[in-house]
């Protein structure tokens, strides 16, 4: 499955899922397939091989959509997908849908990449005031880079602030070239 075809699944698999109401349902059911996925690489070779029939990777995905308490849309696309040997469109699907689903729900994906760990209370702060400025509900990840060295690299959708002091030095540095 090309990108520009698991896009418009996903856009698809958005504007059938949203008039039932169950959008957000069956974006739930694919993230949490993909993880289980992701964990196992067997059974993400399995899903991608060729060799592999399709009839044997619908059922497979079947009985792990059960397990997993998969919504029917969820599950559905899971089993169209595996049996047309197309499974590895399932991220750019899921990537899609995650959008569509967030941009209804006003919500955002943000991630802080600081120096030093960030307690819960700054998580919260900060995500507060994401909040507030984007006017948009924030779920924030928070990681650690050593390569930082102060301030924080945040992204917010697409829009990345870049407050580190490996920044701020490395604009000094251009500076001092410029000036010769």
């Amino acid at each position: 499955m090309t990108p520009q075809d698991a896009r418009r699944a996903g856009r698809a698999l958005y504007e059938v899922t949203q008039e039932a109401g169950t959008a957000r349902l069956t974006l739930d059911g694919l993230t949490a397939f993909a993880a289980l996925v992701e964990q196992h690489a067997d059974l993400g070779k399995a899903l991608l091989s060729p060799f592999v029939t399709g009839e044997a990777k619908r059922g497979i995905v079947g009985q792990l959509s059960t397990a997993l308490g998969i919504g029917p849309a969820a599950g559905h696309t899971l089993q169209l997908i595996a049996e047309r040997h197309q499974m590895d469109g399932l991220a750019g699907i899921v990537k899609e849908l995650k959008a569509q689903v967030h941009k209804q729900e006003r919500r955002v994906d943000a991630e802080v990449t600081t120096a030093v760990a960030l307690d819960a209370a700054q998580i919260d702060q900060l995500r507060e005031v994401l909040s507030q400025a984007t006017g948009q509900q924030v779920t924030l990840s928070a990681r650690v880079d050593p390569a930082v060295i102060g301030g924080a690299l945040t992204r917010v959708g697409s829009v990345v602030y870049d407050g580190t002091i490996a920044r701020q030095l490395a604009r000094i540095k251009e500076q001092f070239v410029q000036q010769g």
